[in-house]
């Protein structure tokens, strides 16, 4: 596997032109751009299907009364179907993937069909496809960045009560202020949770990782965690403070920080300041969608300062390798890509 390739920038029509040909009123310029756009490939069809299902089930609730989304979501299969598609082979049997870069975001639908009458909330699951970072707003105005290989699910509409959004991952939230209904962050199945009214934070909560960990830009949060033995711990956090919680013991833990180094990912940015390497490397595994694995275990003792500024694997690992006394390998996995995305092993040892 190539993992430059995955930083390859693909031109085609951005989310608003898509939004405006789903509601048929994009002009015939760009009415004729997207066909022939959806012509170029088949599985561009399948990503303006996505977006439109996007688009009619965050509007479901406007547009319940006055039409059936169901119907005008047909309405666009049909458009579609009776056009004539020629279909060019590709050397790649990833299209989907690539295409995801223009749009930035690959999305999962939990469309419900036979909801049960009106109110009845319809699950949205949004994930940012690996090596891919993106952001987009919520049906309340707050914008969600999402990191490469995170998710966020959230119904419409919203409970009454509070604005309840569910976190795989890491992501960075700029909440729009409603007092009426506070914003709540949930990950691990509700054993760790951030209440906010309006503000501005960063959350890395990793599936299969014990450790948790809240960033306070702007504004205030008040974080509740539940331990493996029941017991819970509360604790409001100030601007520019970075919160870990232990899971298994319920336990919560405040330093300074600046949260400048916690939020460059979102501008493609990796800012280290005498990192220990583990905990640098596990920041690489997740933006560049690598597995590492050290050789020599003196290397575990290193720490890593730097910027990483937009850069291919291949360079970063370079300037580990010119910083440091590591060198490395990359190894592709080679596995059955319907049981996940492949990634590829980087081997890390002490250069002889």
């Amino acid at each position: 596997m190539d993992i430059e390739n995955r930083h390859i920038d693909l031109k085609g029509p951005d989310g608003t032109m898509l939004l405006r040909y789903i509601k048929e009123t994009s002009s015939n310029e760009e009415r004729s751009s997207i066909e022939a756009w959806l012509e170029a490939d088949e599985g561009n069809e399948r990503i303006l299907l996505q977006t439109a299902r996007i688009y009619y089930a965050n509007n479901v609730q406007e547009r319940i009364a006055s039409r059936d989304p169901l119907a005008a979501y047909e309405k666009l299969e049909r458009r579609l179907a009776k056009r004539v598609r020629r279909i060019w082979l590709k050397r790649f049997s990833t299209v989907a993937a690539c295409v995801v870069v223009i749009l930035g975001l690959s999305t999962l639908i939990s469309y419900m069909r036979d909801s049960a009458g009106i109110g009845t909330p319809q699950y949205i699951t949004l994930e940012a496809n690996a090596g891919i970072r993106t952001h987009f707003d919520l049906p309340d105005g707050t914008v969600v960045y999402l990191n490469s290989g995170s998710s966020l699910s959230y119904p419409v509409p919203y409970d009454p009560k509070e604005r309840k959004v569910s976190l795989s991952g890491e992501a960075y939230f700029k909440v729009a202020h409603n007092a009426e209904q506070p914003f709540v962050v949930s990950a691990f199945e509700d054993r760790y949770k951030i209440k906010v009214l309006g503000t501005e934070f960063n959350v890395q909560a990793y599936a299969g990782d014990d450790k948790v960990s809240t960033t306070l830009v702007e504004g205030s949060v008040n974080l509740e965690v539940r331990g493996e033995s029941g017991n819970v711990s509360q604790r409001n956090l100030l601007p520019s403070e970075k919160a870990f919680c232990d899971l298994s013991k319920g336990e919560i833990s405040v330093m300074k920080t600046n949260p400048m180094y916690e939020t460059a990912w979102m501008d493609g940015k990796l800012i280290f300041k005498d990192t220990p390497l583990p905990e640098a490397l596990k920041k690489l595994s997740q933006y560049y969608n690598v597995e590492f694995e050290i050789r020599d275990i003196e290397i575990k003792s290193y720490c890593l300062t730097g910027i990483l500024d937009n850069r291919l694997l291949s360079q970063s690992l370079d300037y580990l390798r010119i910083s440091s006394n590591i060198d490395y390998q990359i190894e592709a996995i080679k596995t059955d890509d319907s049981r996940g995305t492949n990634r590829s092993r980087v081997i890390l040892k002490k250069r002889k």
